[in-house]
């Protein structure tokens, strides 16, 4: 069983292969096959997969891995993996050996500088126990950053999560264990129209100058350049000309970084902000 690479810096016939190949495996490969579209390679940025041949559309019964690594990008998201069992209620025979074939080819492969290695010592001193409504603290999210055999995945299925922790493969930075997340898929087709902003709100988007009040407002910090290059919208205090509310469509289209100013929770604002964001970008 092998894994082969496939350099993705421009290089975008692999990433079209791949995404005709995931294309029939919607919604549930919706986090590699958006990240694959939103682009930004590096040198190191690599597609890895056990096809052999990815030029062709492999048959229904055939078992496959598949993801995206760019560890350019530490501390953030590096890696994100699809497996072909992940839409399947019939048991999975290879999915195991696939898994941990996978992860012995990332370990193999070379460890870049980071993008953000200048800040990468600053954010890890500057990290706290303060806990979240989870529980969770800025530093249990951010235990990664120091260690580079730890690889940060994103938006991993509960199947193939189920694998990596049988192989002893996920590390248990937090106190309570794994903290599942809930994707929602959203047709754009069926939000509700946004509503008219209160009186005294305007539309906007943030600025460079607003990129440390966001890092400050979440456990899960981006680095300035990750923010600069997603889409953001955000809601201002007109008087103040102040955001109270923002929203960013992260690498693999998912919502992201949203946070609405403790003073005006309640208000619906930051659903408002999530529905305008959503259909912004589908337009």
């Amino acid at each position: 069983m092998s894994i082969y690479q496939h350099p993705l810096l421009n290089n975008d016939t692999i990433v079209q292969n791949a995404l005709k190949i995931l294309r029939p495996y919607l919604p549930t490969c919706v986090p590699l096959y958006r990240r694959l579209q939103f682009g930004r390679f590096f040198q190191d940025t690599m597609l890895l997969t056990s096809l052999q041949d990815i030029s062709v559309i492999p048959p229904e019964t055939e078992e496959w891995i598949m993801a995206f690594v760019d560890r350019t990008c530490r501390p953030e998201t590096e890696v994100w993996i699809f497996g072909s069992w992940e839409t399947s209620t019939t048991p999975h025979q290879e999915a195991e050996s696939l898994v941990l074939e996978l992860m012995k080819a990332i370990s193999n492969l070379s460890l870049p500088e980071s993008i953000h290695q200048s800040l990468l010592d600053i954010t890890a001193a500057a990290e706290t126990n303060e806990k979240d409504v989870s529980g969770v603290s800025r530093k249990d999210y951010s235990a990664h950053i120091l260690n580079p055999n730890i690889i940060l995945c994103g938006a991993v299925h509960e199947s193939t999560t189920g694998i990596l922790e049988r192989l002893g493969l996920i590390k248990n930075v937090f106190d309570a264990g794994l903290v599942p997340n809930h994707t929602y898929v959203f047709d754009v087709s069926e939000l509700p129209e946004p509503r008219q902003l209160p009186e005294g709100l305007r539309w906007g988007e943030l600025r460079y100058e607003h990129f440390a009040t966001v890092r400050a407002r979440t456990q899960i910090p981006r680095q300035d350049k990750t923010l600069a290059d997603l889409p953001n919208l955000a809601i201002y205090d007109v008087e103040k000309g102040m955001p109270i509310a923002w929203v960013f469509v992260g690498i693999d289209a998912s919502l992201t970084t949203l946070h609405v100013e403790e003073e005006w929770r309640g208000e619906g604002i930051g659903e408002d902000d999530c529905f305008e964001a959503v259909e912004g970008e589908d337009g």
